[in-house]
């Protein structure tokens, strides 16, 4: 079928046959691997184009031989069609790499083009080649804008996922934690310390007159307060084990893992007293904000649960507020075992 070119060049042809084979067993210990490491897989990546550029060259150099070597006979016309059939391949398969996959077209057919238009007797065969290898780089570009179009696609899917999921436990107004947040750590938390014995406390805030501010300022004030407050928040309580959450209107959270509550009172006395003794500054309005913070530590005794707990942080908010605000208060049942302790 293919005359007598390789019985007249054996040495040619087993150059040709080892190459391909050499290749082939090339391709398929090249593997593809599963790491993360970005480098890693761009050495990969561009061992995986050699390996296909070596192909398409070693293809290219056998059609070469088949234009020149009268000797092929007939079997011309087979390896020009099959020269054309891996050039479609390569387009399609490729076209997530538009320069490596054109490279591999022009290695492949470029060279034997050239040299059957430079025979006028196969001008004919080159000119349909040409018109062909338009169709082919056609499709080529075609491919790559409709796997950019995927991957623009891929990726707003991703960005609207990831957006989905940050609205669904960060607050819009604070970029703090979200009350669904905070009660999914909370009670988390509060597993871990009922297992594991490690001192778990919670800290709620809730600002002092903040209706009033909203009343005489109005809402764009009361939230950039929201806003500030949030910030020495995240500032003040950043710590490992720390979430800081807005968890209602004005009212704030603090999960403080691995604090125990004379550890966490000192922490809490510090942001009243720095939030009392410095005034937020906003469009040419200073208010001096206060807060009244109540605290309680897990008691596996007493607190049944992370509801439990809440509650009693919840009421030692209020007694701050009943002891005239601008407080820090603890839960007493707690506190008072503290205190025997020490």
């Amino acid at each position: 079928i293919y005359g007598d070119a390789f019985s007249r060049a054996p040495l040619a042809s087993w150059g040709l046959l080892l190459g391909f084979i050499g290749l082939s067993a090339w391709r398929f210990m090249h593997r593809p691997i599963h790491v993360d490491d970005e480098a890693t897989v761009v050495r990969w990546l561009r061992l995986h184009w050699g390996i296909v550029l070596f192909t398409t060259a070693l293809w290219g150099g056998l059609f070469c031989w088949a234009t020149l070597d009268p000797g092929f006979g007939a079997a011309r016309i087979t390896a020009l069609l099959f020269t054309l059939g891996l050039a479609t391949a390569i387009a399609h398969a490729f076209s997530m790499r538009r320069g490596f996959a054109f490279a591999g077209i022009v290695l492949l057919c470029l060279p034997g083009l050239f040299l059957l238009w430079s025979n006028p007797a196969d001008r004919a065969n080159a000119l349909m080649m040409v018109m062909y290898l338009v169709y082919v780089v056609i499709s080529l570009l075609r491919s790559y804008a409709e796997y950019q179009q995927r991957l623009d696609l891929d990726q707003e899917l991703r960005n609207q996922r990831d957006l989905f999921s940050r609205q669904s436990r960060i607050d819009a107004l604070t970029e703090l934690a979200n009350r669904r947040q905070f009660a999914d750590v909370l009670a988390s938390t509060t597993q871990q310390a009922k297992r594991s014995g490690e001192p778990l406390t919670l800290l709620l805030l809730d600002i002092d007159h903040f209706k009033h501010i909203n009343d005489t300022h109005g809402h764009t004030i009361g939230d950039a307060c929201l806003m500030a407050i949030a910030g020495r928040l995240k500032t003040s309580f950043s710590g490992e084990g720390d979430l800081a959450a807005r968890v209602g209107g004005e009212e704030f959270g603090v999960v403080l893992g691995g604090q125990d509550l004379s550890a966490a009172t000192l922490r809490a006395e510090r942001f009243r007293a720095s939030l009392a003794e410095h005034p937020i500054a906003l469009d040419g309005v200073t208010l001096t904000m206060t807060a009244s913070i109540g605290l309680a530590e897990f008691d596996a005794t007493l607190h049944e649960n992370d509801d439990a707990l809440y509650h009693a942080a919840d009421s030692a908010v209020y007694r701050a507020k009943a002891a005239g605000r601008n407080r820090v208060r603890r839960d007493e049942p707690v506190a008072a075992l503290a205190e025997q302790d020490l």
